[in-house]
């Protein structure tokens, strides 16, 4: 048995470089493998060895996936699931899920060193097969078969019980080992590697293995990085990066930052997950790192709060009366554009400037229209788009522009995302909120329920953009009241909304547990079957326990099974075409979208993607 076993550590301290563990590995192997009746080595097609399954290893190895699933639905106590284990025990105890639940029993009892000497022993038998096989270095070896997903699920086992036994260079150089050979990560090493390598002190190698993860929004990445910033005292991209983190991921903040007492169950296969063992599974995967850096948990707590106070500060946008219009449906564009110009001809003027008039061109139905000032302005900003300058020079000109022409909305539109992309929201709200106040005074004083401005005119469409960037910057600046005024104000104008903001708006009523809210904004949608319509109804059946819920996970799932397959997927790869501001329906680019936008929020609702995940299998089509 694994557990009966007297040996010494099979790597020795201080051993980062992957090569050198794989090294190390190999001279510590059992003079006789284990596991030679269910794996052997074989060279591929490039002249790589090749960790292949047996028959017998084959067979044992579904078993285990057997026993999974039945654990998953039944529980780690039921008879079906012990056997099962017990049988792959008894005849593959080096197997890495039998040593994965060793290494489990080992930790929660305290023995983190007989957690290690589990894994030497399993390691130590694989190691004689890869010796055997004459396998000498890691370059050699592909693990793109099922016997080498097995060894790389070892390795992350081992690596995880050389953390707990505070082995710290012998789990990174395990860590840099399994990267090196699976740079996929199926077992998600490299939080292991960033984590490691900041508490060995190695902040700026924590960075470097980070930098190819610059889109994602995982929480061990944007918490990773403000850590490593932190500890290597660059305070400026520590505070944006700390930033980023609690916005998207507010709970870690809260599992790293509360007083934990002792006690407190971790879940267990088959078992409901509570929001505090969610916490502190957090807790758990991040607290060590944070405790290594002295005084990053206190910046982080009252980073925390920075943010939590940003909510109350701009409430002096409280909104304007509200109500709600459908749109008109359009003709073919050639004929809407003949409509729309001899209707601006015929329009009443409602007010104007040097730059642009605003005209009532129906009852109730506004839009805006540039003058020959506004277009030559208009045209100047497009033309600092053809020319050939450095950034900061075509920054400095669309300021000048704004500074003739206040209401320029394209012009304050592309400051902002330029302060978007640096993260500096508060920027990019300073950049919009006038140009949309200049524009409003035109306004007659009752537009807000009795008027909407279209945005298949296109004059509206400058100022109905900045009002979907000001929406977007508020809430990533944590200021969801202004938010949703502006989201009720722009959607009583132009109900149809073809700018994402209904999407918004859904999302932070949701957020904010405004469920009924949040239902009134997708049964009022035009577009009532976009897949973040679909699956958000079935996201409300689930937190508020409503009697169709199963009927909308249904409706989504077969639907949109691209979307269901994203949100369950362990790896999430950006299409080759991908744009964010245009997807296709039912498209690949739209799944990964959505998984991208929405993924954090089924988070958030505790056990609602665990039920999305187990639920909405069954309603697959059959060739999805």
């Amino acid at each position: 048995m694994l557990t009966e076993i007297e040996s010494t550590p099979t790597l020795i301290a201080g051993t980062r470089e992957p090569e050198q563990a794989f090294e190390q590995i190999l001279s510590n192997a059992s003079k006789s493998s284990g596991i030679g009746s269910f794996v052997h080595v074989s060279n591929d097609d490039s002249g790589k060895f090749v960790l292949t399954l047996t028959p017998e290893g084959e067979e044992l190895h579904k078993k285990y996936e057997q026993a999974s699933r039945f654990a998953d639905e039944r529980g780690m106590g039921d008879r079906d699931v012990l056997e099962l284990l017990g049988e792959i025990e008894s005849k593959w105890p080096s197997y890495p899920g039998i040593v994965e639940n060793a290494i489990n029993e080992a930790i929660e009892m305290g023995e983190t060193a007989r957690g290690v000497e589990i894994c030497d022993k399993a390691i130590a038998d694989w190691a004689a097969t890869l010796s055997n096989g004459s396998v000498k270095t890691a370059k050699d070896l592909s693990i793109e078969s099922d016997g080498g997903h097995l060894f790389i699920q070892l390795l992350a086992n081992y690596e995880f019980a050389l953390e707990r036994d505070n082995r710290l260079d012998d789990a990174l150089g395990i860590a840099q080992l399994s990267r090196l050979l699976d740079p996929k990560d199926p077992e998600n090493v490299l939080s292991s590697i960033v984590s490691l390598n900041i508490r060995v002190g190695e902040s700026m190698a924590a960075l470097r293995a980070l930098e190819p993860m610059s889109e994602s929004l995982a929480p061990y990445v944007l918490y990773g990085r403000a850590l490593a910033y932190f500890a290597l005292e660059q305070r400026e991209n520590a505070e944006v990066a700390v930033q980023t983190a609690i916005r998207n991921w507010p709970d870690v903040a809260q599992a790293l930052t509360r007083e934990w007492k002792g006690g407190t169950p971790m879940p267990k296969p088959g078992e409901a997950v509570s929001e505090l063992q969610v916490l502190y599974g957090y807790y758990e995967v991040f607290g060590s790192a944070w405790r290594s850096v002295a005084g990053a948990i206190e910046w982080l707590r009252e980073a925390a709060k920075a943010v939590a106070r940003l909510g109350s500060r701009r409430e002096r946008y409280v909104g304007l009366t509200r109500s709600g219009m459908n749109a008109s449906d359009a003709e073919t564009e050639e004929a809407v554009q003949k409509e729309q110009a001899e209707l601006i001809r015929k329009g009443q003027l409602i007010g104007e400037d040097e730059f642009v008039r605003f005209l009532e061109v129906q009852p109730n139905v506004y839009v805006y229209d540039l003058t020959e000032r506004g277009k030559e302005l208009e045209e100047e900003h497009n033309a600092l788009y053809r020319r050939d300058m450095k950034i900061h020079a075509r920054v400095e000109a669309i300021e000048d522009l704004l500074k003739t022409w206040p209401g320029h909305a394209n012009a304050a539109i592309a400051l902002a995302r330029y302060e978007g992309q640096k993260e500096h929201f508060e920027k990019a709200i300073e950049m919009l909120e006038p140009v949309i106040f200049d524009l409003q005074r035109f306004w007659p004083e009752d537009i807000i329920g009795s008027g909407i401005i279209p945005a298949d005119w296109s004059g509206n469409k400058p100022l109905l953009s900045a009002y979907a960037y000001m929406i977007v910057d508020l809430a990533e600046a944590g200021d969801s009241v202004s938010a949703k005024a502006f989201i009720d104000d722009y959607l009583a104008l132009n109900p149809a909304d073809n700018m994402g903001v209904r999407q918004k708006a859904i999302e932070l009523a949701i957020a904010d547990n405004e469920y009924q809210k949040a239902l009134t904004y997708i049964n009022t949608a035009a577009d009532q079957i976009s897949a973040y319509n679909l699956f958000g109804r079935a996201l409300l059946g689930y937190v508020t326990k409503a009697n169709d819920a199963e009927l909308a996970l249904k409706n989504a799932v077969e639907s949109r099974p691209l979307v269901w397959r994203e949100m369950n997927a362990d790896k999430h790869r950006m299409p080759h075409n991908y744009n964010p501001s245009w997807v296709r329906y039912f498209s690949a680019e739209e799944a990964y979208n959505y998984n991208e936008r929405w993924a954090a929020l089924w988070l958030r609702k505790h056990g609602a993607l665990a039920w999305l995940k187990k639920e909405g299998r069954k309603y697959l089509p059959a060739s999805a």
